[in-house]
């Protein structure tokens, strides 16, 4: 207690925090450079996920934003109800002593007039003249259905509505209303077509209003910045709608100044485009076979060998070690050729075999680093063993190879990642066979079709490193135990 008191006393203090500050400062600046060397590190990941989850329209954005977003956008509806200008050809009619009379066209000394019917006689017809009425009836020679009804033109503004036709809604715009309750309607898209009569009222339909999705930007207004939604553009500014209101403002402001409104907009359906087109099952069973079979030939005949080198008297075990290692700077490439006559001999190009079988000849990497685990374990072990009675393989199985699991562990796993990413090989040996094609060369072919879709190319790039990424992640702390060599303690 006496000495926290001299510490906290006087200078000493003062020299105390200062020490204090100095490590925190020197904590926090060293966490801040691992955030950012693990950012930078991490970022091409980070991007290949989220172009993956963008569609095509997020891609061809301008502003193209890092995460998958699209530009928010507001559903508009007007006040005001729509209309349309249309002519309406119907038969006509003549008003006379109170009845409606159709209006026909006659043919008299090489003249067309225009008669009302009055009666029908069969082959004959009593006829008004609607130019001159006050004239009283005349009588024409000529059957009146063998005359051309006269047609009458009406410039109408009809209002359209929302009108539902045998279980359809379609826009119509209201020509007419009947005495009985029944409407006459025209089809904006067909003008040339006759109107329909329905037997439905006018408060069976909805008026139709202009309906359309308008972008959302950032607009300063007043020294403050509003979302709004962006209805018409003119030369010298724009008009926007309030979303809460639904009011129309008038803004002093170029677009090209204001910025969008982004919202998360994620597309998942890229990676079920990419499983159907790669046929992702079967390349991920062959890739599996040959990862898994592979790492297991690898460990167990690299433990076999680092066995041997560590437990026998091996004579010239240095020379033979050292010419082991030799084979490291062999370049793969100058035993290519030789090697694929060989297996073209036994008939095995094509299938996943040479993919496999010469991983359980043993790797001068994989012997290395079992070897090193390997002398740290004690010899008295093994000597405690054969006192038991236990034989050379009892040994390996009952005492070294507990004792090495992490090294056991993290050689699989490294040949694991080693296999699941090998393209060249698989694509010499099998890259012909699409049945037993491995998901790299899977993913180059892919690549070669959607060369100009990025997010489906991403989106196939992170099905195929989904297992090692997570493989990484999970067995992060048997990587770490198993590259560092220690030794047991006696």
């Amino acid at each position: 207690m006496d000495r926290l008191r001299s510490i906290l006393s006087g200078e000493n203090r003062r020299d105390y925090l200062k020490l204090e500050a100095y490590k925190y400062l020197g904590t926090g600046t060293l966490l801040m450079i691992l955030i950012v060397l693990a950012g930078i590190y991490l970022s091409p990941l980070l991007y290949m996920g989220s172009t993956a989850l963008k569609s095509e329209a997020q891609l061809a954005d301008p502003d193209d934003p890092i995460l998958p977003q699209s530009p928010q956008v507001y559903h508009y509806v007007s006040d005001e109800s729509q209309s349309f200008r249309y002519t309406w050809r119907h038969p006509a009619t003549f008003e006379y002593e109170g009845q409606e009379l159709p209006v026909y066209e006659v043919i008299a000394q090489g003249k067309i007039y225009k008669y009302a019917l009055l009666e029908d006689r069969g082959e004959s017809g009593l006829f008004i003249d609607t130019e001159d009425p006050d004239a009283g009836p005349v009588e024409v020679d000529t059957a009146p259905a063998s005359l051309s009804p006269s047609m009458a033109r009406e410039q109408l503004e009809v209002a359209l509505y929302n009108v539902e036709v045998d279980g359809t809604e379609k826009t119509l715009g209201l020509v007419n209303e009947f005495d009985d309750g029944s409407t006459l309607w025209m089809d904006p898209a067909n003008v040339n077509a006759e109107p329909v009569r329905l037997p439905i009222t006018v408060d069976e339909a909805s008026l139709a209003r202009d309906e359309q999705d308008l972008t959302m930007y950032h607009v300063p207004i007043d020294g403050e910045t509003r979302e709004l939604a962006l209805l018409e553009t003119t030369r010298n500014g724009a008009t926007f709608v309030d979303p809460d209101t639904n009011d129309l403002i008038k803004v002093d402001e170029r677009v090209r100044g204001l910025d969008p409104v982004y919202e998360l907009e994620v597309h998942p359906e890229n990676f079920k485009t990419a499983v159907e087109t790669i046929n992702y099952g079967r390349l991920f069973l062959n890739t599996s076979i040959v990862s898994l079979v592979g790492a297991l030939g690898a460990m167990i005949s690299a433990t076999l060998v680092a066995y041997g080198f560590t437990r026998f008297n091996i004579p010239y075990a240095n020379i033979l070690f050292m010419i082991l290692l030799a084979t490291i700077m062999l370049p793969q490439q100058v035993t290519q050729i030789p090697t694929y006559i060989l297996f073209r001999q036994l008939g095995w190009v094509g299938t996943l075999l040479p993919l496999i079988v010469p991983h359980f000849f043993g790797n001068a990497y994989n012997v290395f680093l079992l070897r090193q685990y390997m002398m740290g374990i004690p010899l008295e072990l093994d000597e405690a063993a054969r006192v038991d009675g236990a034989n050379p393989l009892q040994i390996l199985w009952h005492v070294i190879i507990p004792a090495a699991r992490p090294a056991l562990v993290a050689v699989y796993l490294f040949h694991f990642l080693f296999a699941w990413n090998e393209f060249q090989q698989a694509l010499i040996y099998i890259g012909g066979n699409e049945n037993n094609q491995v998901l790299a060369v899977g993913l180059q072919r892919f690549s070669q079709i959607y060369s100009s879709q990025q997010n489906l190319m991403m989106a196939a790039g992170v099905l195929t490193m989904l297992i090692p990424l997570i493989v990484f992640f999970l067995a992060q702390r048997i990587f770490m135990q198993g590259v560092v060599i220690t030794g047991v303690e006696k």
